[in-house]
């Protein structure tokens, strides 16, 4: 379903909404005409129908989520009993007004009520955990007070009036307001992240009804306290009103289930509306129940004028109250709006960033890979095919080195250029190295070997200058590793090392430590360090700092430690490259790379 149809949607049903409302409302201004018995031709089927209506709306709802394994289908399995209980108390009221002649308190009805409560509650609880995280200290402590400022003056009344009644009575006329209160707590929360959550048009409703009938609920508590109660009293109205929304919150949720839209979604599921929920379809109907509540409660003080003056001043003065807590509500938000605004704009210009920076550094490793492929590929043949040619190069170089004494070459200029062709040599086989340890895939060979005895072979193979020292730490360990592939790490890090200090000399220090299961090795060199701004950059295939290198070095290395399962790090001040990589290093464990 595309973003217009949803709107489209929504903007059709808030005026059904509205037709609704203003229909029940219309229906309900015929009272001042009507006697009670003429006027219960009216009431008690609206206390019926719109009830009952609800019910079924929940009650499929409630199971299509559950045939869909909605994690929400709980919740409204809790809401169906919830409108069950008022639907069932509602009939109790009115067989009691007008079968039975009689309105005793408590009765049956008070107890379905009441009963209702806490269904309603884990209701909303359940349906506000996507948003647990997101609920802060301030928001919690803004509800609860603006709900105790509903609870403290209702409260404060009730038990005032059933002062010299039975505990019971008393116990059942205080929990009304109690109960009120506490499921107004939620309610607004609900409210209030409207405004910050990629919430739906049907939750709003459905917030909505709950707000409603809280406040019916309070003011309903103050005209029977003063006995002014009638039916058709605006306070009836604001119930329906409350039924209404309920059902037409539902109709959309089911609507939306038809169409494919909500699937595993939870209530905060998005249509892309996020701040235009509630300036589209919130304020407006807020502002049109308000409306159509203060007409009706000035229609009905000039028809009731004589009999119920008092209770009509206070219903208007809790009208002009709940005005200025929603006020104070809406202005709380508003204010934080605009800055609510701004963070989500800055919000989504860093992820906007940072997904330009990821898609560019993606591609910039594809493009490397694709290149890196391509040079492997070919490195590795002209590598293959370079290594006969050097070995017999090589194989004739020493051969010259040493031949009789009768044999052997004097002229010095000679020897000087054997020993250029023979170093010349070494450095094109360690280069076709590099190249062919890292294009190469091939697995572990695992054997356990002394660690020095390992350092002490590599070291026999490279030429090391004179002007330059190697110690090895006298502790020896023993681990299970790939000779060959371990070889060429030591080597390649000891002739970076001697290379990093050519000309004054230097020393280089092998130290070797255990660390739990692990084993430590720490090359260290007494050259200038590497540049800060290629130090992390160093482990990456084709960078170099030499003018004459492959890049492909520690690249390899960093392949090799990583198949044996360990990590390779570096740092100056000294240049120390740490090499740790597990001591018993099972065939099983073995990682191809």
């Amino acid at each position: 379903m595309s973003q217009p149809k949803l709107k489209t949607r929504d903007t059709g049903s808030l005026t059904f909404v509205l037709i609704a409302l203003i229909g029940i409302t219309l229906i309900y201004q015929l009272r001042p005409f009507l006697d009670d018995a003429q006027f219960a031709w009216i009431s008690v089927p609206s206390y019926s129908i719109i009830p009952g209506i609800l019910v079924v709306f929940a009650l499929v709802l409630a199971i299509k989520l559950k045939r869909m394994k909605h994690y929400q289908a709980k919740a409204y399995f809790l809401f169906v009993i919830g409108v069950s209980c008022w639907f069932v108390a509602e009939q109790l009221w009115a067989a009691y007004d007008h079968i039975w002649e009689g309105e005793p308190f408590p009765s049956e009805a008070d107890a379905f009520y009441i009963a209702a409560y806490p269904f309603l509650f884990a209701f909303l609880i359940i349906s506000l955990k996507p948003a647990r995280k997101s609920i802060s200290k301030n928001v919690l402590f803004f509800a609860i007070a603006l709900s105790s400022a509903f609870l403290i003056p209702s409260f404060s009344i009730t038990f005032s009036d059933m002062e010299g009644e039975l505990p019971f009575d008393t116990a059942v006329a205080l929990a009304y307001p109690i109960a009120s209160s506490v499921l107004l707590v939620p309610a607004i929360i609900g409210i209030m992240f409207l405004f910050k959550l990629e919430t739906n048009y049907s939750w709003m409703l459905m917030l909505f009804g709950f707000i409603a009938y809280i406040i019916a609920d309070t003011f309903f508590l103050f005209v029977i306290v003063d006995g002014s109660y009638y039916d058709g009293h605006p306070t009836d109205l604001v119930y329906l009103y409350s039924f209404i929304l309920f059902i037409f919150s539902l109709s959309n949720r089911l609507k939306s289930l038809d169409e494919k839209t909500d699937s595993k979604q939870t209530i905060f599921y998005s249509e892309k509306i996020k701040f235009e929920t509630i300036g589209k379809f919130g304020v407006p109907l807020t502002l049109i129940i308000v409306s159509m509540i203060v007409i009706i409660s000035m229609i009905h003080s000039v028809y009731f004028e004589d009999e119920e003056t008092f209770s009509l001043q206070n219903f208007m003065f809790g009208i002009v109250a709940l005005l200025g807590v929603f006020i104070v509500l809406i202005a709380t938000i508003n204010k934080n709006l605009t800055k609510l605004v701004h963070m989500r704009t800055e919000e989504l210009q860093e992820q906007k960033n940072n997904l330009e920076n990821l898609v560019e550094e993606k591609t910039h490793e594809l493009l490397k890979q694709e290149r890196l492929s391509a040079i492997g590929d070919l490195s590795g043949r002209l590598a293959h095919d370079l290594r006969n040619p050097l070995s017999v190069m090589k194989m004739s170089v020493d051969l010259l080195s040493h031949q009789p004494d009768d044999k052997k070459i004097s002229d010095p200029d000679v020897l000087k250029r054997i020993e250029l062709i023979d170093k010349s040599i070494t450095r094109i086989s360690h280069q076709v190295d590099d190249v062919l340890e890292y294009v190469r895939n091939s697995p572990l060979k695992l054997s356990n070997l002394s660690v020095h005895e390992l350092l002490k072979n590599s070291i026999e193979k490279i030429n090391v200058p004179e002007n330059i020292e190697i110690t090895i730490s006298d502790k020896d360990v023993n681990i299970n590793c790939d000779p060959v592939k371990i070889d060429a790490v030591f080597i390649n890090l000891i002739v970076n090392a001697i290379q990093a200090m050519p000309d004054s000399g230097g020393k280089i220090t092998i130290n070797i430590s255990e660390m739990n299961d692990n084993v430590k090795l720490e090359f260290s060199d007494s050259g200038d360090g590497i540049p800060e701004p290629a130090i992390h950059k160093i482990f990456e295939p084709l960078f170099t700092t030499k003018q004459k290198g492959t890049g492909l070095g520690l690249a390899s290395c960093k392949n090799i430690i990583e198949q044996h399962q360990g990590i390779i790090s570096v740092k100056n001040n000294p240049t120390t490259f740490t090499i740790e990589i597990p001591r018993l290093l099972s065939q099983e464990a073995k990682i191809e790379t």
